[in-house]
């Protein structure tokens, strides 16, 4: 199983022809998942704007319906935490919710995840990172 970073369902909904055959591949080979952090990310994009909200929406959801979703748990919420130390003391500290959906990403077994974010996910060594 592989993990959709929020820039990956964005431009899925804006139609990004190279996202579409991806989202393809994705789904001959068993499809994808994302994470509730995807999810608030994304539905967060939509309630920010005001026009067409509507229709965004419902174009989110039609998505999201076609995808597992991976709840943050304890040991993902650990594992997150653990990630941000790291790199926190490392200096190459990442956003908050990029760590949770690292974390996630992590201990649900993911494959990799796939995203146009290469800099913040690729200070994770343990995470396998597809640009798309």
């Amino acid at each position: 199983m592989k993990i959709v970073d929020t820039t990956f369902l964005i431009a899925l909904l804006r139609n990004d022809q190279s996202t579409i055959e991806k989202a393809r591949e994705l789904d001959q080979h068993g499809g994808a998942a994302t994470t509730v952090v995807n999810v608030y990310e994304a539905m967060y994009g939509v309630y920010r704007t005001l026009s067409m909200q509507e229709q965004r929406l419902a174009s989110l959801q039609r998505l999201l319906i076609n995808l597992d979703i991976l709840s943050l748990d304890y040991e993902a919420t650990s594992r997150a935490a653990q990630i941000s130390g790291m790199l926190a003391r490392e200096g190459r500290g990442i956003d908050p919710f990029d760590a949770l959906i690292a974390g996630i990403s992590l201990t649900s077994g993911a494959e990799a995840i796939i995203t146009r974010n290469i800099k913040h996910f690729s200070r994770i060594p343990e995470l396998v990172v597809e640009e798309h």
